[in-house]
């Protein structure tokens, strides 16, 4: 089976530069301030005086490796050419820096935020600096019954036809990446028009094992979706062992400490399998046009 090509990425939703060129910026320019947000793990709101603010997911003693599984979910989302997976990538910070640039209206968070982190010895601590997406909405896309027939055989409704394909591209995604977390509340939000989702709060994927109940809610996801994006099957077909360590190996933190383990990967791949028999068995059924609905 041949590799995934090597293609750059699509540009993130809303934006005029290349994913790399985000990157870049968030991982490397002089932050601003820090704000506390989200209440599961340690995040804070990171501005940069590039006037770019990411979202900074620091190690934490409750989800060690939570911010490895960022990076990790967001590179095999360019292997699928998706463009609504925000661009993650290595950065780390020290106390010093946080303590003094923390928001000056939460400072009654700082000594928690301190307690959370798994510092170094030396007080500084990786993460993951995730471009933060400006203008999200929750419009209660966890209620699964409001799209679940746009993805199955239902009547779409007018203007929502990207947005289903998001939602289509998201149970692939997530049963790939083993992201059992998505409908926890907030991890599922639409920009501005409501017309497009974005697949942020991926810390969660990656376990191994995985536990049954959550790998068969995840598989009962994507058995009841029967309409697919052909440009996310074509990517995923492409998918192999070697194109995921290619990726992965992109990220600064490679050399020192890899994003995912063997077992992880070999994970993924047996997730993939599973997904391209089933989509498989569905065209024969169906026809290739009815399964592989979406563009």
């Amino acid at each position: 089976m041949a590799s995934a090509e090597v293609e750059p990425p699509p540009r993130f939703v809303g934006t005029e530069v290349a994913a790399d060129e985000i990157l870049e910026v968030i991982s490397s320019a002089s932050s601003r301030s820090f704000k506390p947000v989200g209440h599961s793990s340690v995040v804070l709101r990171m501005r940069t005086v590039a006037r770019v603010t990411a979202a900074l997911r620091v190690r934490s003693h409750d989800l060690e490796r939570g911010y490895q599984y960022e990076i990790a979910a967001y590179r095999i989302s360019r292997l699928l050419a998706l463009d609504n997976v925000p661009p993650a990538v290595y950065r780390r910070a020290t106390w010093n820096e946080i303590r003094q640039r923390f928001h000056e209206d939460m400072l009654d968070r700082r000594g928690s935020v301190r307690r959370a982190v798994l510092w170094d010895d030396d007080g500084s601590a990786p993460g993951a600096a995730v471009y933060w997406v400006k203008g999200l909405r929750s419009v209660g896309l966890e209620k699964k019954a409001r799209w679940q027939s746009w993805i199955k055989d239902g009547e779409i409704p007018q203007g929502k036809a990207a947005l289903a394909r998001d939602l289509s591209t998201m149970v692939v995604f997530d049963f790939l990446i083993g992201n059992w977390d998505r409908f926890s509340g907030g991890n599922l939000p639409t920009d501005s028009s409501q017309q497009r989702a974005f697949l942020r709060d991926n810390d969660r994927s990656f376990s191994t094992p995985l536990l049954e109940r959550r790998y068969e809610n995840l598989l009962g996801g994507l058995t009841r979706t029967e309409r697919f994006s052909k440009d996310t099957i074509h990517h995923l077909a492409a998918l192999d062992e070697a194109s995921i360590r290619a990726e992965l190996a992109r990220d600064p933190s490679h050399e020192t400490d890899p994003l995912l383990n063997a077992a992880q990967i070999a994970d993924v791949l047996d997730r993939r399998a599973t997904i391209l028999s089933y989509i498989a068995a569905l065209i024969e059924e169906r026809g290739e046009d009815d399964v592989l609905f979406f563009p």
